[in-house]
């Protein structure tokens, strides 16, 4: 566990934050199990909270679990907690992200989920992380440590990449537009709520969509009598979550009350004026009898759900295969596009950042090794299509840039974006700053737009102690404070919204955007920063662009007083 790819310490000389962060639950006990975990970031790593409490309480009855909930609101985390039936000897609702303060991650920030060995009075942190199998053997080892981790400040701390980040948002020198701001009221129902916004809201046609995670679904708005009124959650019904389970029916229930069968909802696009696509992971599940026991599989199925906006129906699942088994690439349906009867998603291969890829499994392979100049001499697909009729995957396309062998970064810094107009296709890297337009017809032959430029950037040299970690992606966070978002076009331009913040993560009340248009004929671009959000005025839930019928403008959400706003955008 201590030595797992995401790891966590606590930090030096913290002992008394650490005691008084424990202060306020009154525990009892000199030990105390925890988990440090913040709701939905990870729906997998969430079974381990029943289970970990289960085996904690096997072990010994009188061993105290404590459950640290890192989210904004306690009252919505109380609630999600009791929705999922999350039960703990203590509960601890962390709003502010003090946890940050006492732990150090060797990522930017926490992910996933932590388990913990806590002396509360003392404020000492024994030892933690993420396990690797949840079984009886390592709750007696956890319970059996005594020895304390040594604490330790990794590399993302110590050089406080967020200052230096904050200080290049803050450099940006290009003057504000006086924006035309119109604000719009989006309204809920009893029982319905807003939470947290996963990958970027959107607004088609005056229809509002995003992917809220506490409900893991998408949530749909129709704009009617000058509002965004709500009109639904989708999720994936009966049928849609049983396509890929491969046991009998009994076996599937008992699976669902253990909490091991997850149905997750990553993104949603338009598709036509009726209907939405909405990319889920669903579960797939087999079962093989070993020595008279049965023995279950447990893996993610992607799908493209379909359902009409207007009278809610489900169409056709696209179901692509991303041959798990054999394929050399991790496909990543997180954003995805549907054009030209193929289904685009992005890709990478198999190798570092990836949980798993130990330095020993890539060491000097010319195509694995990111952290060997050879690798970007080799081909480095960032996209990959899968044709619908059949689900097969039948082409991989683009490459990785200076930017990424220069700091021999790889696939660490990767956000991929797509749009399409007419037999046009529009893809790229968003960390990059480059789109590629190509015809869909002729995918070798294409134009390059240069949205911002990254080619130029000087910056550290690679620090070889630090490779194949995952601090060192870290080290060059400041040289990715841009990335475009997302993008959509015309005949005539390619309109980006462009983040201006701390990389591969989201702080919508720090980060900085800017509206970009590029012209699609001679490449020019005007760029038009946004206001930054106050927020002792509001909160932001996210940035979009608003399509209505070819015209596209940026717009911020935001909650206000206790209530929901779009605010759009025009110069």
């Amino acid at each position: 566990m201590e030595q797992n790819d995401l790891r966590i310490r606590q930090k030096p000389n913290t002992e008394g934050f650490l005691s008084d962060y424990l202060h306020s639950v009154n525990i009892k006990e000199d030990t105390v199990y925890a988990i440090l975990y913040s709701p939905a970031e990870c729906f997998r790593c969430e079974a381990a909270i029943p289970a970990f409490y289960e085996k904690l309480k096997c072990n010994n009855p009188n061993n105290k679990l404590l459950l640290i909930t890192v989210y904004e609101d306690s009252t919505t985390a109380s609630w999600y907690n009791s929705k999922n039936n999350y039960k703990a000897d203590y509960y601890l609702y962390d709003t502010k992200s003090v946890y940050s303060n006492i732990f150090s991650f060797n990522s930017e920030g926490m992910y996933g989920l932590y388990i913990l060995k806590l002396v509360p009075k003392e404020g000492v942190f024994i030892t933690g992380g993420q396990y690797t199998v949840l079984g009886r053997e390592f709750v007696k080892q956890l319970v059996n440590r005594k020895k304390r981790i040594a604490p330790h400040m990794y590399e993302l701390d110590k050089k406080d990449s967020y200052k230096e980040v904050a200080d290049k948002v803050a450099a940006i020198s290009i003057p504000m537009p006086k924006w035309k701001q119109t604000d719009i009221a989006v309204n809920t129902k009893n029982g319905v709520e807003i939470s947290t916004i996963y990958d970027i809201p959107k607004i088609e046609n005056g229809h509002l969509f995003f992917n809220d995670m506490l409900n893991n679904g998408i949530m749909l708005f129709n704009k009617e009598s000058g509002a965004f009124n709500f009109k639904r959650l989708f999720q994936a019904d009966e049928t849609e979550r049983k396509k890929f389970v491969s046991v009998p029916d009994n076996d599937f229930q008992n699976l669902v009350k253990q909490g091991e069968v997850f149905y997750i909802a990553l993104s949603a696009n338009m598709l036509d004026s009726s209907h939405i696509g909405i990319s889920y992971s669903l579960p797939k599940i087999l079962r093989e009898k070993v020595d008279s026991v049965w023995d279950y599989s447990f893996y993610n199925a992607p799908a493209v759900l379909i359902r009409n906006i207007n009278d809610y129906t489900s169409g056709k699942m696209i179901a692509p295969d991303f041959d798990l088994e054999y394929s050399k690439y991790f496909y990543l349906h997180f954003v995805f596009d549907l054009f030209n009867n193929k289904l685009w998603t992005g890709c990478e291969k198999l190798t570092w950042p990836m949980d798993g890829y130990e330095k020993e499994d890539i060491v000097g392979q010319k195509g694995l090794d990111p952290f060997n100049g050879s690798f970007y001499k080799t081909f480095n697909p960032i996209i990959a299509s899968f044709r619908i009729n059949d689900g097969k995957c039948d082409g991989h396309y683009g490459n990785m840039e200076r930017i990424q062998e220069n700091s021999r970064t790889g696939y660490y810094y990767l956000n991929n974006v797509f749009a399409h107009e007419g037999k046009d296709f529009l893809y790229g890297n968003g960390y990059t700053g480059k789109l590629y337009m190509a015809d869909s017809l002729c995918f070798d032959k294409y134009k390059v737009y240069k949205v911002f430029d990254t080619d130029t950037v000087s910056m550290i040299a690679p620090d070889s102690t630090k490779f194949y970690t995952h601090e060192y992606g870290n080290l060059y966070s400041s040289y990715f404070t841009r990335c475009i978002t997302t993008v959509k076009m015309d005949k005539r331009n390619i309109y980006c919204l462009v983040k201006h913040g701390m990389p591969r993560t989201d702080n919508f009340q720090k980060d900085r955007y800017s509206f970009v248009i590029v012209n699609r004929k001679n490449g020019k671009t005007k760029e038009y920063p946004l206001p930054s959000v106050a927020p002792a005025e509001y909160k932001c839930l996210g940035y979009g662009i608003n399509a209505q019928d070819k015209h596209f403008n940026p717009f911020m959400f935001i909650k206000k007083d206790g209530k929901y706003i779009i605010r759009m955008l025009d110069i």
